[in-house]
Parts: C-alpha cells; structure tokens; sequence
C-alpha cells in the first residue's frame, strides 16, 4: 500500500496510489508526463502549500490520474465508442463569471441535448439509463460528496453550485492530459501556468472526444452541451477536432466579471496555498482571462461567424428563455415545446434559494484598479 507524506508524494507513488484507487494499470499514452512534472515542480517550489494545500494538490493529481485509469479502462471496454458521431456540439465558452453555467444548464435542460454531468466527468463510463443511476456505486459516490459540500461550503455553491447529477464544466477531462487551467484558478504556479501558455491542445482535445463519445454512446441522438472558460484558449484546436462546432461566447463587463473572477478563486482555493494571496490573485487571474479574452477574439476571425453567437449578460439576466430561443433561431436549431417547458422548468429551479447567487466582491481588495482592467481587455473592448 502507499502512503500520504509530508508533501505531495512523488510521481511514482502518485501513479501507484491511482493504480490501487482503481484497481487498473493502464494510464495510456505517456504524454501527460510532462505537464505532471512540471506542475509538481510549480506546485513544491513556488506555490508554498500549505499542509491542507498539500493534501488538496495530491487529490487534485490523483483525481487526474485515476481518470486516466478509468477512461482506459472504459475505451477497452468500449471499443465501439470510436464510431459515435458528435455533430454540431454547442461550446458554451465565455471567460469565468459572465453566466456562463447558467446558460449552458438552460441549454442542456432540452431533452434533446446532453450535457457532462460532474460524476461521469469524474468517473467516464457510457451514460446508464437516469433511472439506474442509484444503482451505480461511481453515482451513489458522488452524490455523498457532493451532497456533503452543498452542507459544508453553501456560500461557495451560492457562487458556483455544484452537484454529481449536475452538467458541469469540462476541466475534469481536461486534466487528464495534465493540461487545465484548473490547477492556476486555486493555487500560484507561475512556471505551471507559462507552460501551459505554450501548449498545443489538439491531443487533449482529441482525447476530450473520446470521452464524449463514451460518454454518450447511449445517447447519440442528443447534441452535446459544453461548457469550460478554458476552451477561449483553444478555439483553432476545438476546431481541429470539431470542425461543426457551434460556440456561445457570454460577456459581461470586465469590471465586474474580474472582481467576481478574484472573489471566487479566493473561496475556492481553501487556503491552498499561500503564495495564492490577493494581490497574487487579483494579478495572475487578470492577465490569465484577459489572454483567454483577446484569445478567444483573435481565434473566432478565423471561422465562419455563422458558428458564433454572442450572449450579453444584461440580456440574458433580463429574459433568460428569450436569451435561449435566440440561439437556437441563430443556429437553425427548433426549439420545440418540449425543449421550452424543460428549459424555463430549469431555470425555475436555480431560482431557488440554496443556489440562488449571493457573491460581494471588490476589485480593491485584491489589489486591481479599474485602469488597470480598462488596460488589460482594451484590445478586445
């Protein structure tokens, strides 16, 4: 058996405390190793973890890693996975705290759509039937989890609610390949973060796919609803691997969204790490959305606008069906019946008080000027 140190632990034992986690010894092709390193190396030299944050960082890497086991599994399994077709998936893609996740549930409430639920994200398998899921351990698992966080952290999950049978963001998959913005969000990994700047994401995005293609093997009838801030970084490799794809971008002025942006990476970084503080928040998360943002704009001219719709968030606060029904007019998609009542009965529901937003915030406290946000997203104002 392995055991937890006074640190992290090193690649070795990461990988063998996934094997046992598991129970499999497949982890695939080996080109998650350099990023693996790397951000070891950012998070024991630079982050300054705390002894919590030590325990958080390994968790983080073993949930990577065990995913990877997982999927490898899942594909051998599986290996009819590789012909389930994904057309015309809708890429929800705005940076962080611009309604994003609301949109994107709204989108994936249409019972002609699927979305990534948080326990497959973490656990990928093909989609069992809803009504089995209490029957499935990987599920009932989850759902203790995060069942318990919901108790724990509620003011966090008035922020971002989180829950196993809830569509969630797409970073679990991404980390797979040791490629995510998540591990920057929560912790100060400056050489992690240049790394990861100079990367080609077309193998984690090809690998992405395969899992939403297993995923959703017994649903191929349904379109994928996607959803990541991450994915302003990689427009030109989604469409590498999607070439159909349709993109949603939200916005919302920088202002605003960046003092929201500080304020959820502060609560969800748990006191990770202590170099994360606010002045290191404030200044690393600014010049991380505001690239993703000129990204994101640079990238998009390369395409046909047909693929592209821009949500402004004052609209889509204003009426939010509305918001919905023009998507679906600019994409050519009917936006049936079904699809309304299921739609306006999802946003219904985050209306209720445990997932209703209560998030106070100032760009002050973490040390950013409103000049210095003019500055920073000037060239894509």
């Amino acid at each position: 058996m392995t055991q937890d140190y006074d640190g992290i632990g090193s690649v070795e034992d990461l990988h063998q405390a996934a094997r046992e986690a598991t129970g499999y010894d497949d982890f695939g092709s080996d080109d998650y190793l350099e990023g693996l390193q790397v951000l070891l190396g950012s998070f024991e030299r630079e982050a300054d973890l705390t002894p919590h944050g030590k325990v958080i960082a390994r968790k983080m890497i073993l949930s990577a890693l065990t995913g990877r086991l997982i999927s490898e599994a899942a594909f051998a399994r599986h290996p009819e996975h590789d012909h389930v077709s994904i057309e015309r998936p809708i890429f929800v893609s705005g940076i962080t705290r611009t309604g994003s996740t609301a949109l994107q549930r709204l989108l994936g409430a249409d019972p002609a759509h699927q979305g990534l639920e948080m326990w497959l994200a973490e656990t990928p398998q093909p989609r069992p039937a809803r009504e089995k899921w209490p029957e499935n351990e990987d599920f009932l698992r989850a759902e203790a989890f995060y069942r318990a966080r919901q108790a724990n952290e509620p003011d966090l999950m008035k922020v971002h609610f989180m829950g196993a049978e809830e569509a969630e963001e797409c970073w679990r998959l991404m980390q797979q390949t040791m490629l995510s913005i998540s591990f920057e969000c929560v912790s100060y990994v400056p050489t992690y973060s240049k790394w990861l700047g100079e990367q080609d994401w077309t193998a984690t995005y090809q690998r992405y796919k395969k899992n939403l293609q297993l995923i959703g093997m017994n649903d191929q009838n349904r379109r994928w609803v996607l959803k990541s801030p991450s994915h302003v970084f990689a427009i030109d490799e989604i469409m590498k691997v999607f070439p159909d794809a349709l993109f949603v971008r939200t916005f919302r002025d920088p202002r605003t969204s960046m003092a929201s942006t500080f304020s959820l990476a502060e609560q969800g970084k748990h006191d990770m790490s202590n170099a994360f503080d606010r002045p290191a928040i404030g200044r690393t998360q600014l010049d991380l959305w505001a690239r993703g943002n000129e990204n994101f704009t640079r990238a998009r001219a390369r395409y046909n606008p047909d693929q592209f719709i821009d949500v402004d968030y004052r609209d889509f606060v204003a009426d939010p069906i509305g918001t919905v029904e023009s998507i679906y007019t600019r994409f050519s998609m009917p936006f049936t019946e079904d699809a309304r009542r299921a739609v306006d009965a999802s946003h219904r529901g985050s209306l209720a008080d445990h997932r209703r937003p209560s998030h106070r915030y100032s760009l002050e406290d973490f040390g950013v000027t409103v000049s210095d946000i003019d500055e920073k997203f000037a060239a894509t104002a």
